[in-house]
């Protein structure tokens, strides 16, 4: 299981009144904001993760404190388990979502109370949240409260990026880090809780954490008068309390700090997404390796067909038309047999017609021979006379 340590605290410093706020819930699901009384104690993560959250009000007299209190509160009553659906912490996408949401709700408190009440007007809040759950710390921020991670052989990282006037003279290569830290308008917020001019903007980020990895949140208080490198050494040099290590922090000025190190990390519960894509990756591929092998078992069925020698498709095809050419004189022997038949009838036939017709051209020619003495011999004498008619439907 993944385990860590948990301090933070604030520092009002040589300012009348704090404008400044924080809160830290070891443990989701039992919706506790509490800085643990023992900072030694290592703490075992649970399936809702745990938050810490920075904010620094804006605005002077008590506004600015009014605003970083609201931010505070949103975020609690957001990251509670009643509030707080369970679909927030399945996929990474969806606690990147989340975390959006939680800051731009205390952007739309902080406007309502403006609204709600004239003596807090142009009040607002920076603000800065971690969101460690399972192996990786989720970081939302608006404002120039910053994020650190400190990982003892690597040294210190920014994890958050200024949404400030100075940072974008910084991005456009026109300022130096050094030079931004002392520039006359580095107080000059472009990205704020409560700003009427423009929707809430929230930036954020996934961190994977490591063993002994310390993750920082801090108000301006401490990166405006230190340098990066200034705060990595005193992280370096207290990490094995952290207590201690804030108090050295805070010494200087108007401070807010929370502190996290990692004791353990389960990798284990470490990106259950990827898990799950990377076995629906291999169900996949083992569909398409199947898909491929029975693609390549039919197309070489049928080069094979087409690889067959010129002798053997030649051979073939003569036996094809042998077979073809036998049956073919099969059936023209029977028909030239049942030719043959018909004919001999036929024959037979035509020679009794002809008999029978010779008889009676006989039988006719005899009885015209026979002269009745009372008939009267045509001119011509009996010789002339024509033989009669035969119908030929008289001898079928």
């Amino acid at each position: 299981m993944t385990s860590f340590k948990l301090f933070a605290g604030t520092d009002v410093g040589l300012r009348d009144n704090n404008e400044d706020n924080f809160s830290v819930c070891p443990d989701i699901s039992k919706d506790e904001w509490i800085v643990p009384a023992n900072q030694q104690e290592s703490i075992l993560l649970g399936p809702s993760g745990c938050v810490m959250v920075v904010a620094d009000g804006m605005g002077g007299m008590n506004a600015g404190e009014v605003a970083s209190d609201i931010a505070i509160k949103t975020v609690e009553q957001m990251f509670s388990p009643s509030k707080m659906p369970a679909s927030a912490i399945k996929k990474p996408d969806a606690i990147k979502a989340y975390l959006k949401k939680v800051i731009v709700s205390a952007d739309l408190n902080v406007k309502k109370r403006c609204k709600e009440d004239p003596s807090t007007e142009g009040m607002g809040s920076t603000i800065v949240i971690a969101w460690l759950i399972d192996g990786d710390v989720y970081i939302g921020w608006m404002g120039d409260s910053r994020a650190y991670s400190f990982i003892p052989d690597k040294g210190i990282t920014r994890l958050s990026k200024d949404h400030s006037y100075v940072q974008e003279l910084v991005d456009a290569k026109m300022l130096t880090e050094e030079e931004a830290m002392n520039h006359p308008q580095s107080n000059v917020i472009m990205r704020s809780l409560g700003d009427v001019t423009q929707k809430a903007k929230p930036d954020v980020i996934c961190h994977p954490v490591s063993k002994d990895e310390i993750i920082l949140l801090c108000s301006d208080g401490l990166c405006g008068v230190c340098t990066d490198t200034a705060i990595a050494e005193i992280v370096q040099k207290e990490s094995a309390d952290l207590r201690t290590c804030k108090e050295v922090l805070t010494n200087a000025a108007n401070i807010t700090i929370s502190l996290l190190q990692i004791v353990e990390v389960d990798k284990s519960t470490h990106n259950n997404e990827n898990k799950t894509f990377v076995y629906l990756t291999w169900q996949n591929i083992l569909l398409f390796v199947f898909a491929i092998s029975l693609v390549a078992v039919l197309v070489y069925a049928g080069i094979q067909s087409c690889d067959m020698p010129e002798s053997q498709k030649k051979d073939t095809i003569s036996d094809s038309i042998k077979v073809v050419e036998t049956k073919n004189e099969s059936k023209d022997s029977v028909i030239i047999e049942s030719d043959k038949g018909n004919n001999a009838i036929s024959t037979k036939t035509k020679n009794k017609k002809r008999e029978i017709l010779r008889e009676r051209i006989i039988t006719s020619q005899e009885t015209q021979n026979v002269v009745d003495p009372s008939t009267p011999t045509p001119a011509g004498g009996a010789g002339s006379s024509s033989p009669t008619p035969i119908k030929k439907d008289s001898i079928n």
